[in-house]
């Protein structure tokens, strides 16, 4: 799975479906606005859905949002400072962007936005709380940890002045 493909957050339909497609094979110079673009589908469409079927589940569909916002930016994060993504299984309890779309159409023809909401809200909310917490502690005591290695910032010093040396 590439690195976009993991700030996708795609569901086994969108997998399925970008595979079809040959999708994921190539890389096109605009390939970096399709996550940005599903979030805004993604998040535009659960409150679209919850004003014009359930509007009195709003706050429940802000609170989703926001754990989703939190798993994303955790995404985001953890790829660029530990260099993983989060593990597969976790991926697979959210979904993806395409199956929480789904779930919620369900949920709103049935009349249940509002449960089905703070349900997803609680269990997604702990699933990606914890494993985010466990990871970010596994990082920090691990032997990558930057407080091991240092900073960084005494590399790049000698760096500079081995090449003032130089010259």
């Amino acid at each position: 799975m590439t690195t976009l493909a993991t700030y996708r957050d795609d569901g086994l339909v969108a997998r399925w479906a970008a595979g079809m497609l040959s999708l994921d094979k190539e890389v096109r110079p605009l390939t970096w606005l399709v996550p940005p673009l599903l979030r805004a589908l993604e998040y535009g469409f659960l409150i679209a859905l919850t004003a014009l079927t359930e509007p009195d589940a709003m706050p429940f569909c802000f609170v989703l949002l926001c754990v989703l916002a939190f798993h994303h930016y955790d995404t985001v994060y953890r790829l660029r400072q530990q260099g993983v993504p989060p593990p597969a299984w976790v991926q697979g309890i959210g979904g993806g962007w395409d199956g929480r779309m789904l779930v919620a159409s369900v949920l709103a023809a049935a009349g249940a936005l509002e449960v089905g909401f703070l349900v997803a809200s609680v269990v997604l909310g702990a699933v990606y709380v914890s494993e985010s917490t466990a990871s970010w502690v596994r990082f920090v005591q691990g032997p990558e940890s930057p407080s091991a290695e240092g900073d960084g910032e005494g590399e790049a010093a000698k760096g500079d002045e081995g090449d003032e040396e130089a010259e």
